[in-house]
């Protein structure tokens, strides 16, 4: 199995400023594609401190460096320099990525109204390379950097992920082609309404020494990923294994989809229709439905009624039911889904209403309190939740059980009473 190792740079990864996002992606992207990632660093924008990290990982000769970051125009973008140093080797200026950088500035230049010859004197530094190494495409201005050191193969590529992310699949894809990845299978099982417990007993007590087995919590759910070779007996061992753990927990997706993409193809296969009414998510669920392309086709709209007033007044909850039972009830969760539903004339309403945190509660409605609702043709439930975490997990919590409970309803197609 080939082994890689990654190093990203950036100041603004470590004091908090930006979340890191790049060596996450092509850590994963590594794994499914079976190659072993030993290492994952984020360094500073120093000179000393970011040679090192590349010599360290040089060091440790895998089949793969991926660097990210510190490849543009001001004082902080040292890659280039450090990785020469770390290689050994001058810095000079390669023809072919000062041509790239050139047509690369052009769009810049018409958008800021002046010159690539304007440009080009400031820009210029980023068509130097460590000798011997070659230019990578631009997904915007910096051209990437490819380089060998021994039998260990490196990619530097610019830290705007977006870019980031296009240039390592455009060397991926290359990669593939001259079969540098093995052939290995990833499967991709996620588990809602149990814990990590219950499932690390199914794995301990089933037969997976050909597989590599890893646990995954959050948001209320549990991922297991398996990754083996694509030989019969490892195949086999993880068909088995998923068996096992579809006959003993509460599994969803065996294929990797999550359940946003199993809502977006339920209701798209279906020709069915959502809408949404959120008090405690402030939108965050209508933001997960709309995140996906093509949910135009199946999401009516929402209504984030925060207020009471809004409650009442645009989604028709009942004032009675507001003063007797509050906001925070299986009463309004269900008034609140049926509302939304007939506004905007949908064919489920999902609701969700409860306390965040970290004010806002009471002794017989404490923090992570939420109340989920679903109105469909068969009727209207509720679910009654209490989420630990803080605000953001309870709020993302929220926004899963309120799929899930969709997803239930399209998929039980049982008559409620």
């Amino acid at each position: 199995m080939p082994s890689a190792a990654i190093v990203i740079s950036g100041n603004e990864l470590l004091d908090g400023r930006v979340c890191e996002s790049n060596g996450r992606y092509v850590s994963a992207d590594l794994s499914d594609r079976g190659v072993k990632v030993m290492s994952v660093v984020t360094v500073a924008d120093d000179p000393s401190r970011l040679t090192a990290a590349l010599r360290s990982a040089l060091a440790t000769e895998p089949d793969l460096l991926v660097v990210g970051g510190g490849l543009g125009t001001t004082h902080d973008d040292l890659t280039a320099f450090c990785l020469a140093e770390a290689l050994g080797v001058p810095l000079e200026e390669d023809a072919v990525a000062l041509a790239m950088l050139a047509d690369s500035l052009r769009d810049v230049a018409e958008r800021r109204g002046t010159t690539v010859q304007d440009l080009l004197p400031q820009a210029r530094r980023q068509a130097r390379l460590p000798s011997g190494g070659a230019p990578l495409p631009p997904a915007g201005v910096a051209p990437g950097i490819a380089a060998r050191h021994g039998h260990t193969r490196v990619f530097a590529f610019p830290g705007v992920p977006h870019e980031f992310m296009a240039m390592w699949r455009q060397v991926a894809a290359e990669l593939a082609a001259e079969d540098f990845f093995p052939e290995v299978v990833a499967r991709v099982v996620r588990i809602f309404g149990c814990g990590e417990p219950s499932v690390a007993a199914v794995l301990e007590a089933a037969s997976r020494d050909l597989l590599e087995t890893s646990i995954t919590v959050g948001g209320g759910e549990v991922t297991v990923k398996l990754r083996h070779l694509s030989t019969a007996r490892p195949a086999a061992q993880a068909v088995a294994v998923v068996a096992a753990l579809e006959r003993a927990l509460p599994v969803f997706s065996t294929d990797g989809r999550t359940i946003d993409d199993m809502i977006a193809d339920l209701l798209g296969a279906g020709g069915e229709s959502l809408a949404v009414a959120e008090s405690c998510t402030g939108g965050a669920l209508g933001g997960r439905i709309t995140a996906l392309p093509g949910s135009s086709a199946y999401f009516r709209g929402g209504v984030i009624g925060y207020a009471d007033e809004v409650k009442e007044g645009i989604l028709a909850v009942p004032s009675d039911d507001l003063r007797r039972y509050g906001a925070v009830s299986t009463t309004v969760a269900a008034a609140m889904a049926e509302g939304v539903r007939r506004l905007c004339g949908a064919s489920y309403g999902l609701s969700v209403t409860g306390v965040a945190g970290p004010g806002g509660a009471a002794p017989e409605k404490p923090v992570g309190l939420v109340y989920v609702g679903c109105s469909g043709p068969r009727g209207t439930r509720v679910c009654r939740d209490r989420f630990p975490g803080d605000r953001a997990a309870v709020r993302g919590q929220a926004a899963t059980r309120a799929l899930h409970l969709l997803r239930e309803d399209i998929v039980s197609g049982s008559p409620r009473g």
